[in-house]
């Protein structure tokens, strides 16, 4: 077997006209990854596959002064199909997109509405209160409002000792 078998721009006439031997990889790679990013929506829930396999919805975490705001979007769910929970030092929440529909009878042309279970475990980046927190939903989309912990006011020298 010959070294230029291997190359890719030198096999099955993959060499462009143009002259640059990097042309046919770099056409190739960008076929690729065209293929891998195909179809998905990632403006709302993208699917995944393999062991993460599900819904992921997308969602905004911001900050001001006083309160953390963890907004989701979840449209087509209710409050009973989605469960939030505080944890430690993050919020995991959990739900379900039940496929309502009446499909008897029909012959789909095109489906791409998602339908299943997700769970996201979203860290906070600073610690919270438990108490007063609070999430709604409306049109669609979840909010969660978590108060801020204030910040330890009381300094402490700590003194360094040799041993």
């Amino acid at each position: 077997m010959s070294l230029t078998n291997l190359v890719p721009w030198r096999r099955h006439g993959l060499r462009r006209s143009d002259g640059d031997p990097f042309a046919s990889l770099r056409d190739e790679m960008n076929r690729a990854f065209d293929s891998f990013f195909a179809g998905d929506d990632w403006f709302g829930m993208t699917p995944l596959s393999g062991a993460t396999a599900g819904l992921m919805p997308k969602l905004d975490l911001s900050e001001t002064s006083n309160e953390l705001h963890l907004t989701m979007e979840l449209p087509g769910m209710s409050e009973q199909d989605i469960d939030v929970e505080l944890l430690e030092n993050a919020v995991r929440i959990h739900g379900e997109k039940k496929d309502e529909r009446e499909t008897q009878g029909h012959d789909f042309h095109r489906t791409e509405r998602l339908f299943g279970s997700f769970e996201r475990v979203v860290p906070l980046p600073v610690k919270v209160h438990r108490d007063g927190v609070s999430a709604t939903v409306k049109n669609g989309v979840l909010t969660v409002v978590l108060p801020k912990a204030e910040p330890s006011a009381v300094q402490q020298k700590i003194p360094v000792r040799a041993m």
